[in-house]
Parts: C-alpha cells; sequence; structure tokens
C-alpha cells in the first residue's frame, strides 16, 4: 500500500530525533492527529529514505565515553558511583549499557570466582590451574614432601609451645587478662570472679546494668553520640573529669540507667564500673571503625587498578600457600615480615610503588594499604581451606560425633591416625580466628574475648580447661562448636540496585553465624554485586515489623540469639561493584 508522506517529514524529524519519542508512540499520535496509520516497518523504510540519522548508539562505540569508564575503573570507581558520575558529566547511559561496556573490556572490580591462580612467566612457568583446583594441587605436593613438611610442623609446634609457656607466665604473675574462652589455640583460663576490675566482660557488664541486647546497642549508639559531642574518642584523650560528665550525662538521659543505679546501693561501685567498661567499649569501635580502611581506598593509596591489584594479591596469595602459612600470630612478627618482603622483592609493581621510601609523604598510608590488602588475602586463603579441604570436613564431622562424649582425643593422635596432610590437619589447627601478633598479647588493653568477638562468631565454644603437653592438643573452633546449623531467610530489599530484583525470600542454613558467610552465599546467588547494608527482622509486642542494623558478626549473633525459636529473617541491600 502507498502512503502520502508529503509534508510529514518536519513533524517526524522533531518527534524522532529531536523529542527522541519512540516509533510506536509517533505511530500512535500520527494515528490519531492525522488518521496516518503506516505499519511500523513503513515508518522505519520512509526515515531511511528522508535520511534521518539511526537512533542506534552503542555506548561501546562512544570512544569518548569508554575512555571514561575506563578511567574510572582505573580509580576502583564502583558500579553505581560510576553510573552517577558518567550521567552527571553530560553521557547518556544506563545501568544496563554500563555494565555491557565493563564486562566487553573486562573491567570488573572483582572475578567472579575470587583469588585465581596465574601463570607466572619465565621458562620455569607451570600452568594454569583453575581455582578450584589450586589448593588440590598444593596438597598433592605437600604429600610429596614429607621431609619440608616435618620441618612447618616442627617449627610451629615451636611458635606454640612458646605461646602457651608465655601465657601461663603471664597468668601466674597476673600481667594479663582472663580469657573467657579459648583464642589461639589457648585454652580458656579457669571461671572466677574478676581477680582486679579490668577483667569486668561486656557480658557481665549487661548482667549488672540489667541490659537485653537491644537495650545495650541503644545505650552504645547513645553514648557515642555524646562522645561525638564532647570531641573525644578515647578516655585518656577526654581526661578524668570530662569521661565522668559524659558517664553523668548518659546517665541523666536514660531512665533505665537511673533506675538500675538507684535500686541496690550497695552496688553501686559495681554497676559504676559495668558501665565504665561498656564506655571504653564503645570509644574503642569508634577509634577501630575511624582507622579503618577499605580495599577499594587501599588499591587507591597505592595507585593501582582492580587488575593490578588482582596482581598483586595473586602473588601474595601464592606466597602464603607455598609457605603453608595459616596464621599471622603462629607465624610470628618476624616470619610475617619475611613472606611480605618476599613478596615484595618478586613484585615490580611493588617495588615501584614503594622505592621512594620515607621521603615519600604517603609513605606510611601506603604500607597500611599494603597490610589491608594482606589481611584481605589472609582471609581468603582461609576461606579457601575452608571451603574446599575435604579432608577437614570430614574432620568436622568426626568431631560432631565426639561432642557428645566428655572426652575427645587430641589432634596429635589424629596426626598419627593417617591424616599427614599440610593444609588440611594445619588449616584444623589453624590460630586463623586471631589476626593478632604475638607482641600484642601481653599489652591487651581490653578483654580478650572482645577481640575474639570482633575477629570469629560468638558462637564458637571453647574448652574451659588448662591442658598440658603438647602443643597440638588442640581443635579448630569449626571442630569445636556443639551448635547445629542456623536455618535463616535471606531477602533481597526492593531498595537494591540490581536488575531483575527479586524479593521473595529463601531459606539458607548458616554454619558461622558470620557476616563473611552470608557475603559467600549472596555472591554465589548474584555476581557482581556486594552487601551494603544487612538488616535483622523481628515483630515487636503489637506485631509490628522492627528491624535491627548488623555490621558486625557480635551484632548477627546477637540478633539470631534474640529471635531464637521464631524465624530468622535477613534482609539485604545490595549493590552493583
Amino acid at each position: 500500500m502507498v502512503y502520502d508522506w508529503a509534508g510529514k517529514r518536519d513533524i517526524c524529524y522533531q518527534l524522532y530525533i529531536q523529542d527522541k519519542k519512540p516509533l510506536e508512540e509517533i505511530m500512535e499520535y500520527m494515528r490519531n492527529a492525522y488518521q496516518f496509520a503506516p505499519s511500523k516497518r513503513a515508518y522505519q523504510t520512509q526515515f531511511k529514505r528522508w535520511g534521518f540519522p539511526s537512533k542506534q548508539n552503542p555506548a561501546h562505540k562512544n570512544v569518548e565515553l569508554v575512555a571514561r569508564v575506563k578511567e574510572l575503573w582505573e580509580r576502583n570507581t564502583n558500579q553505581r558511583d560510576m553510573l552517577r558520575l558518567l550521567n552527571d558529566e553530560g553521557f547518556e547511559i544506563k545501568e544496563r549499557e554500563l555494565m555491557r561496556v565493563r564486562a566487553k573490556n573486562r573491567w570488573l572490580l572483582r572475578v567472579p570466582n575470587g583469588m585465581k591462580t596465574q601463570s607466572h612467566a619465565g621458562a620455569g612457568a607451570r600452568a594454569e590451574q583453575p581455582e578450584d583446583e589450586g589448593l588440590l594441587a598444593l596438597q598433592q605436593e605437600v604429600y610429596k614432601q614429607d621431609e619440608a613438611f616435618d620441618a612447618v610442623m616442627a617449627k610451629r609446634k615451636e611458635r606454640l609451645d612458646h605461646l602457651k609457656s608465655e601465657s601461663a607466665e603471664r597468668w601466674a604473675s597476673r600481667k594479663r587478662r582472663r580469657r573467657t574462652r579459648g583464642w589461639a589455640g589457648l585454652p580458656a583460663d579457669p571461671p572466677g570472679p574478676p581477680r582486679f576490675p579490668s577483667e569486668t566482660t561486656i557480658d557481665e557488664s549487661k548482667q549488672y546494668l540489667s541490659l537485653d541486647n537491644n537495650m545495650y546497642r541503644q545505650l552504645r549508639d547513645h553514648f557515642q553520640r555524646i562522645c561525638e559531642e564532647a570531641g573525644f574518642i578515647k578516655k585518656t584523650i577526654a581526661g578524668p573529669e570530662r569521661w565522668q560528665a559524659a558517664k553523668d550525662k548518659l546517665i541523666h538521659e536514660s531512665p533505665h540507667l537511673q533506675q538500675v543505679f538507684n535500686a541496690e546501693p550497695n552496688q553501686r561501685d559495681a554497676k559504676a564500673l559495668a558501665l565504665d567498661v561498656v564506655c571504653m567499649d564503645v570509644t574503642k569501635r569508634m577509634r577501630t571503625l575511624e582507622r579503618r580502611m577499605t580495599i577499594a581506598e587501599a588499591k587507591n593509596v597505592l595507585g593501582v587498578n582492580p587488575e593490578e591489584s588482582r596482581q598483586i594479591r595473586n602473588a601474595f596469595y601464592d606466597t602464603l600457600k607455598a609457605d603453608h602459612f595459616t596464621s599471622k600470630l603462629e607465624a610470628g612478627d618476624e616470619h610475617w615480615q619475611e613472606l611480605k618482603a618476599q613478596w615484595i622483592r618478586n613484585s615490580s609493581l611493588l617495588q615501584r610503588i614503594l622505592e621512594p621510601g620515607i621521603a615519600d609523604p604517603q609513605h606510611t598510608n601506603r604500607l597500611k594499604a599494603l597490610e589491608v590488602l594482606c589481611r584481605d588475602v589472609m582471609k581468603r586463603l582461609r576461606d579457601d581451606q575452608t571451603k574446599r579441604d575435604p579432608a577437614r570436613k570430614r574432620s568436622t564431622l568426626r568431631a560432631d560425633s565426639r561432642n557428645a562424649t566428655s572426652h575427645s582425643p587430641p589432634v596429635s593422635n589424629m596426626l598419627g591416625n593417617g591424616i599427614n596432610n599440610g593444609i588440611s590437619t594445619l588449616a584444623s589447627q589453624a590460630l586463623a580466628s586471631a589476626p593478632i601478633s604475638a607482641s600484642e598479647i601481653g599489652d591487651m588493653q581490653i578483654d580478650p574475648s572482645l577481640l575474639q568477638a570482633a575477629n570469629e562468631p560468638s558462637s564458637f565454644s571453647a574448652n574451659p580447661q588448662h591442658e598440658a603437653g603438647n602443643a597440638f592438643e588442640y581443635m579448630d573452633p569449626m571442630l569445636h562448636t556443639t551448635l547445629l546449623h542456623t536455618p535463616i531467610y535471606l531477602q533481597i530489599s526492593p531498595h537494591s540496585q540490581i536488575q531483575g530484583n527479586s524479593t521473595k525470600p529463601w531459606a539458607e542454613k548458616l554454619a558461622t553465624r558470620s557476616i563473611e558467610e552470608i557475603r559467600q552465599l549472596i555472591a554465589a546467588k548474584y555476581p557482581y554485586t556486594i552487601i551494603s547494608k544487612i538488616e535483622g527482622m523481628d515483630k515487636d509486642e503489637h506485631e509490628n515489623d522492627s528491624s535491627f542494623p548488623i555490621d558486625e558478626d557480635h551484632e548477627l549473633d546477637d540478633y539470631l540469639s534474640h529471635v531464637h525459636g521464631r524465624k530468622a529473617s535477613l534482609v539485604l541491600t545490595l549493590e552493583q561493584m
């Protein structure tokens, strides 16, 4: 059929090119306004005859846009911020188009499978191995190198013997605090009342002050606001008068604390000490959060892009695996520094970054950034050992079956029963849950249980008795847990910035009650995303929904304990990487 296109070019040009209307909308407008109803194909053919420019302008063909995306990727900018910056700068690009550009050029902040062993150039280079085979290959190498394995075991036994001896000596001389739970392979100290005020724990303080988990969180947030208004983050910085004034203000503004302190006057000193312990924990938390450097910040301080960051982290990962590394505490400060020095010597990129030395005003920050990357690599190595080591899983099953009895055979017996594996056994005995150097043991300013709570799930239990004998007569906390996997529902928040977002909850089981385990579950289900917010959901006495912000492992454990016996549900807000 022939249509009369005369006099319609200008209106079509305005609608299609200038106003950027979709073709379907133009067809409807022309049909209603001009009683003109050609087919879609007829419009397309006529627009081509008129020479209208194509509206197909894929982002990957925009040279300026692609260059800007690469520049932002080099600066470790995440997907959300990158999209905002590009649109603010006048580029017309949507989230899906940006993802295509980044995927096409492999400009990813992370690789989906985490740490991957890359082949090294040179005549003696070994073939590149898939990530899932990396640890298996290392285990096979260890089986073939009994002498090297024995040397590693002897060195670690000597190190742990020294830690046990030092711990017993400091306990006898009252130079260290009481361990309320097992820590770094050392058993908990005998139970008893605090020998001196500073041994009062957070849990004991909560009991003195009649605080449940919700009230404790509210009290902590309240005192943090008071400290921020007063302008201090440490008791010694505040001084006795300002510190006491801050606590007095907290009591004055808290009806619950007023009631607690007015009751039982003979317990007033104990309650004052308990409040002091809680307040010092708040300021310690403030200092820790203030000093914390993120992975992205560390990469920017070092001036490396995501690909360069992967290369140097993979190199350190290989260095730790070759050393059969399990934890910083077990290795000791001296050996840890040797491993880092070896890593830097073998990396021309790191040598170039650190070449100016102390003359570089950013030298201290760069060293701190390196330590942040090192901690990330250590965590990945521990996760891989736990996730991929079948012998460790078998050990877990055996330990679970033995938990019903009052005594378990020492790990040294297990070594004699055929588990001669340099990775699985050492991983099972690892001190990985306590990344604290030996030099810090004697200088702790807070209860060791608080340090442990910040570094491992609080559901871990420990042997309360001192044990003499072989330094390897302990089990990994994962093997000691008497708790079953915790059932939990996970749900993606509708505020998440991801494509195809489904808010339907699904069930999972938590083995460790840790934030990291939740991150791994989400990474498997939603690649290229990160968790920006976690909320635990519950209902109040009026059946209204209430939420608990969760940022750390102990807060997750508090929430799961709070809803014990009821449905535990976490709502997760995700962002694109």
